[in-house]
């Protein structure tokens, strides 16, 4: 773990666990069912957990830094694909020494828990996914990420132009990926810098352009997805269109729930986490049906 990024004070540390290799930059809190929390497109563990650190009180919470994001080491690009991403996952959880965990993915990180709740259903008690990112999609034009990774002059545009626009220019694309909701006081100092070091700018460009082959193939299969799910989305969520990523996967699964959050924008688990909070629980109650309440 590097000393730079110790001595950030807005940087909070977990563990780091070695998997065929690689470190995985881990936070790892509480007792209880295991509860694996997957983070977004440019996200950090810290951001995806801190709404939700009651559920540590019942709770074992993981959440890693995805490859390439926060302090994990980063991965080839060809590893950066959604079902990729969920066979390192499996090996984690073999590292860990854990058979089956429930997952509450974010956004894009849907993508990956629901590869790996399709390649791997044994390891799989529940999915909740929120704001799911997770149709097959035309690529988005992302012009500075596209600039970022391009040949020659990616290295200067990544090592020091997205770093410094980052901090510059961060809140405002974090109040745009929160609207119409205000950005919450637990995000105010959010490390914009370190969320868009060259190894991030990386993963995300892998991560977009491997997402069509990993998904295309298994929306096919959605239909026989057989573990219990639990859409969540706000209805003015603008990053992940609602009608078109998660009611859309919520029509294809049978005996999913879909929850619309009225108002709510693509932050739901910031703005909304009780609606997490009690969907998590609601996949761990003695008879849930898949139906909405």
């Amino acid at each position: 773990m590097p000393d730079s990024l110790i001595l950030d004070p807005r940087i909070r540390p977990g563990r780091l666990v070695g998997v065929v290799g690689r470190a995985v930059h881990l936070l790892d809190e509480g007792e209880g069912p295991p509860l694996l929390l997957l983070h977004g497109l440019g996200g950090l563990a810290q951001e995806v957990a801190a709404p939700l650190a009651d559920l540590s009180t019942r709770y074992r919470l993981l959440a890693p830094d995805r490859p390439g994001y926060g302090l994990s080491e980063p991965v080839p690009e060809s590893d950066m694909a959604p079902h990729r991403q969920a066979g390192a996952l499996v090996a984690l959880l073999d590292r860990l020494g854990l058979d089956r965990v429930t997952v509450a993915a974010h956004s894009i990180g849907s993508a990956t828990a629901l590869c790996l709740a399709l390649d791997f259903p044994d390891r799989v008690s529940g999915l909740v996914l929120v704001g799911p990112y997770c149709r097959p999609t035309r690529p988005a034009a992302m012009p500075l990420l596209r600039l970022a990774v391009a040949p020659v002059v990616g290295v200067p545009v990544r090592e020091w132009v997205v770093p410094w626009l980052a901090e510059a220019l961060g809140p405002a694309k974090l109040q745009a990926c929160f609207a119409p909701d205000p950005v919450p006081p637990v995000l105010a100092d959010f490390p914009l810098g370190h969320a868009a070091r060259p190894d991030a700018m990386l993963a995300m460009a892998g991560e977009l352009r491997g997402f069509n082959a990993s998904m295309m193939p298994r929306a096919l299969r959605l239909r026989r997805l057989a573990v219990p799910l639990i859409v969540l989305c706000g209805t003015e969520d603008t990053v992940a269109e609602p009608g078109r990523h998660a009611a859309w996967l919520a029509k294809r699964v049978p005996g999913a729930a879909l929850r619309l959050l009225p108002g709510v924008g693509h932050m739901a688990h910031h703005v909304w986490p009780e609606a997490v909070v009690r969907a998590v629980d609601d996949l761990h109650g003695p008879a849930f049906s898949g139906l909405t309440a």
